[in-house]
């Protein structure tokens, strides 16, 4: 199926307007020929041949339909012309503009009910885009740029906007005006419009011909514009490194580059899609050329064809111009524009997790353990941890400590169901939590990171993100819980204050309060802690250590940790290094059985 069908299937919710629409451009294609045919009374008045008929005709039949439409009309006119020229002038002209008046009125009302289909289907579109990216699996965004998929998600949807859905008006229309009007053309002389139709297919076949290679160069503007947004990004995400390393030579060289190559490409893309104007306007022209001389012999020579019906003709000839040189530019831009559906769909239709429809078990509510059983994890090649076993009783806290990329980090993503293991069994509750489903999963699980995360919106939703269901008072509670409700009311609009990017109106400390109170909010059964006080200063430190202790309160908790004096109270403490575990206990324990431990230890006091 092409993807120009497939982002069409968008648009069927509004099928109503779509048969609307085919319904008046029906009738626009109708009076668009019939405009045309119009003036031929109105040029025989003027120049005095109309055919005199004084006897009325008589109907004889579907067959006989034009000759007496033509007869009956000619008769009517000829009595007209006996008694007032004015009025039958009056008269000619009022059928001119009626017909015209008509022909616009149904290109109106086709283009109102194709709007609502265009834009319906470009909702439909972006919604079910955003709903794919948000149900991606994190391994998903860990191989991609966040430039290249919000370009995926703008500029693509964009240039199918523009692309596609900009020609959804031609499909009917355009062809549905070339069609009625050959008719017409062909009850006037079939041997003129045989002249006509040659050129279509040549046309069609040498447009295709230089069509091949934009959607190749369409695709490499795509690309080019993904690392465009990836470097505009980078670049306002990293004012501070780049300033401080006085790098911006570095930044604008590359930006140069990939505006360069963006450039080149658009060049080429856009200078083939001019091409379709010029060429078929061209082939249009030596068409009407033809006419003219074929033509004129008829007129001029054998005198099968009257004068004002041959310039009738060639008005309706012309009238096949545009819908012709609009359909050809049509074919560049679905050419074009699949370049661009491309990149969407490989994003709509990838299998997000093979695993997940594996995943049938439902966890109520975590009840027993967490088992690490010959854990095993890579990235690619890299082995990040080599079989790694332990336990987490229900109500116990476990810390995590080891050096920088010993594989805490990656055991807390095992857990909250990031990543699947490479080998060996994570259970929770006697279950595999590869069987899990993540839904109940997320529910049972909470984790506070290093890196503060929140979002461009008031604090009051930042929290409530943790139960959409609370209330006011809840958050309140968890706010005041988390040592957070004090720097709140001193904010301009307490909890409705809006934070900003990322919450940058607020400190390091404020934020991290704020994810606490989240977490709080949200009540886990499992709290994950990554770090969570290792970036703070000592005041914030002590506050969000004493907001910790009380979230951690009843709670099962996985804890990472550099700084010892965060995990001394804990259950359990293991160390890992390189991937392995090589001891766990409890604080005194390691002190009085572990060197690196003790060693560790002893450089932060």
């Amino acid at each position: 199926m092409s993807y120009f069908t497939r982002v069409l299937k968008y648009g069927i919710d509004y099928s109503y307007f779509a048969l609307l629409n085919v319904l008046f451009n029906i009738l626009y294609a109708i009076f668009s020929a019939l405009a045309f045919v119009s003036f031929i009374p109105m040029l025989d008045v003027l120049f005095k041949q109309t055919k005199t008929v004084y006897v009325k005709p008589e109907y004889i039949g579907i067959g006989n339909i034009r000759e007496y439409a033509e007869n009956y009309f000619n008769y009517y006119l000829s009595k007209q012309l006996e008694t007032d020229i004015s009025s039958t002038l009056i008269i000619v002209v009022g059928i001119v503009i009626f017909f015209f008046l008509m022909k616009n009125i149904f290109n109106y009302l086709a283009l109102y009910n194709i709007t609502f289909v265009k834009n319906g289907l470009l909702k439909n579109l972006r919604e079910n885009l955003y709903s794919k990216v948000l149900n991606m699996p994190i391994s998903y965004f860990l191989n991609k740029k966040k430039g290249d998929l919000m370009s995926r998600i703008t500029a693509d949807i964009l240039e199918i906007q523009t692309s596609y859905l900009s020609i959804l008006e031609l499909m009917v229309r355009e062809p549905l005006t070339i069609l009625f009007t050959l008719i017409v053309m062909f009850t006037i002389s079939p041997k003129l419009t045989l002249f006509v139709t040659l050129f279509i297919p040549i046309s069609g076949f040498i447009i295709s011909i230089i069509g091949k290679k934009l959607r190749k160069d369409s695709k490499e503007v795509q690309q080019q514009q993904s690392n465009f947004l990836s470097i505009i990004d980078e670049t306002i995400s990293g004012q501070k490194v780049i300033k401080s390393f006085l790098s911006e030579s570095f930044f604008l060289d590359k930006f140069k580059s990939i505006n360069n190559l963006l450039f080149k490409f658009s060049n080429k893309v856009v200078n083939r899609k001019n091409l379709a104007g010029p060429f078929s306007e061209f082939m249009g022209i030596l068409v009407i050329g033809v006419l003219l001389w074929f033509g004129g012999k008829m007129v001029l020579i054998s005198e099968t064809i009257s004068g004002t019906t041959f310039i009738v003709f060639m008005g309706l000839a012309y009238n096949i111009l545009t819908p012709a040189k609009n359909l050809s530019k049509s074919f560049y831009s679905i050419k074009k524009g699949n370049a661009a559906a491309e990149r969407v769909f490989e994003i709509i239709e990838n299998n997000k997790d093979q695993n997940d429809q594996k995943r049938t078990f439902n966890l109520e509510k975590f009840e027993k353990r967490i088992t690490f059983k010959d854990v095993e994890f890579s990235y690619g090649e890299a082995k990040i941890l080599d079989k790694i076993s332990f336990t987490i009783n229900k109500g116990e806290s476990v810390a995590l400590v080891g050096s920088s990329g010993s594989g805490k980090t990656t055991i807390a993503n095992l857990l909250n169901g990031f990543f699947n293991t490479t080998s060996g069994r994570l259970i929770i509750d006697d279950n595999n939590i590869s069987d899990i489903t993540k839904e109940s999963l997320y529910r049972n699980i909470s984790i506070v990171t290093q890196e503060s995360i929140l979002f461009n919106d008031t604090i009051f939703n930042n929290i409530k993100i943790g139960n959409l269901d609370s209330k006011k008072e809840d958050v309140v509670n968890a706010a005041k819980e988390a040592n957070a409700h004090e720097f709140i009311e001193q904010q301009l609009n307490g909890y409705d204050t809006l934070i900003g990017d990322y919450g940058n109106k607020l400190s390091g400390g404020q934020k991290q309060r704020l994810t606490i109170a989240r977490a709080m909010l949200k009540s886990p059964s499992i709290l994950i802690l990554d770090e969570a006080t290792s970036s703070l200063d000592s005041e914030s430190e002590k506050k969000i250590q004493d907001a910790i202790d009380k979230l951690m309160h009843g709670k099962t908790s996985l804890i990472i940790a550099h700084k010892f004096s965060t995990i001394k109270k804990c259950d359990k403490i293991i160390l890992i290094d390189n991937g392995n575990i090589v001891a766990q206990g409890t604080h005194e324990e390691l002190i009085n059985s572990n060197s690196s431990y003790k060693n560790m230890n002893e450089l932060q006091i």
